[in-house]
Parts: structure tokens; sequence; C-alpha cells
């Protein structure tokens, strides 16, 4: 069995800002992690790090570009057990997006049809929450969004089912190459977490 991560962060640019802002979430992007080193890390995020409106398939790290920038960021992580195969399929997908990294752009009108609940599929367009939900609905029919993948936004990935929340902190302190054993310690410390304390909070403060 493999273990892949589903990374949710809340960067402080003002497109992530301006994002959560209008759709009242808690997080605004979605990596998606193939190995326990973290260095297999994908997403449909920016081209240039000072340009929020240019974006596209592209491998992602701690150490360069906007999260270089985060580490003080708020991150929830998740992980889940799949097979070889299923492994193999997700890697079928990635190898797609590298090849064709050319013609695939960031979703920009994406944003707004997730935000409006619009499935609006656009062939060479997506954004970092359609790009994650793609790849898991592809290889890993176990692991059940709430919503299609075409309007799946970062914040949905709370209500994921199959799939185990193990880190709730700042960037810097991701817990990184965690073994089996320290992954169910993690697992059993947010046994209790309630993925709908961030709306529930904002609703008490109205």
């Amino acid at each position: 069995m493999n273990r892949i991560y589903i990374l949710l962060s809340s960067t402080n640019t003002n497109l992530a800002r301006g994002i959560r802002f209008c759709t009242g979430t808690e997080f605004s992007h979605t990596s998606l992690i193939l190995d326990n080193n973290f260095e297999e890390m994908y997403s449909f995020s920016r081209k240039y790090t000072n340009n929020p409106f240019v974006g596209r398939f592209k491998k992602e790290s701690f150490d360069t570009g906007i999260f270089a920038k985060s580490k003080d960021c708020l991150c929830q992580l998740y992980t889940t057990k799949i097979t070889d195969e299923q492994l193999e399929k997700i890697y079928e997908k990635i190898t797609f997006f590298i090849n064709s990294k050319k013609v695939f752009k960031f979703n920009n009108l994406g944003l707004f049809a997730c935000w409006f609940k619009i499935i609006f599929p656009r062939k060479y367009k997506r954004v970092c929450s359609q790009f994650v939900s793609e790849c898991l609905t592809y290889a890993c029919p176990e692991i059940i969004l709430p919503k299609h993948y075409w309007i799946m936004q970062p914040e949905d990935f709370k209500f994921v089912k199959n799939i185990d929340l193990i880190y709730r902190g700042n960037m810097r302190d991701i817990p990184i190459g965690l073994t089996d054993e320290e992954i169910k310690v993690q697992i059993n410390k947010y046994k209790d977490y309630n993925p709908m304390e961030f709306s529930n909070n904002k609703k008490r403060k109205k």
C-alpha cells in the first residue's frame, strides 16, 4: 500500500485572501502529494510568484514560490492509503498534465463556477481543487467527494470521505516523513476535529 496526502493551505496573498473573503471559507489552495517526503507535490498555481493572473500545472515545493513566503500560513494535511494500481493511475494522470502543460492554463472562470456551484467543464483549464479532485475521481473510487470535481473548492476537502486529518497548524511545522505508526497517532489526535467548526464560528460572530 502507498500513502498520498492532500494539503489545504491558506496563504496570505491578495488573491488568496480575496477568495476566502468571497467564499467565506478557511482555505484557498489544494495540493496533491504522492510521497512521504513531500517531494512529489502537484497543483495548479501561479506560474510566476509575483503574478497572480498567470497560472499553470506545476510541481510545488515548500522552499520555492508562494509557499516559501508563507511558512506561517494555516494548513491542514490529510492522508489515505491507496494500492499500487491506484498510485499508477494517479501518475498516469500527472504524466498527462506534465506532457500537456503548455496547453493547460489556470481556470480563472473556474473560480467563479466553483463559487456559484456551476459545473462548467473546460478542456484545458483547471483550478487547484478541480485538479486534485479529478485525480482522485479517476484513480480512487473509494475516496468519496462531497461534490462533482468541477465544483470542488479547497474547503470541501474537509468533507471528503475515507481520508484522515493528520495535521492542522503552520506550514513550517508540517510533519514530513512520518511512519505508519506516527500517522496513526496523528489520526487519533485529530479524530474529534469538527469540519464545520470554522463555518459555525463565523455564524456565531454574526
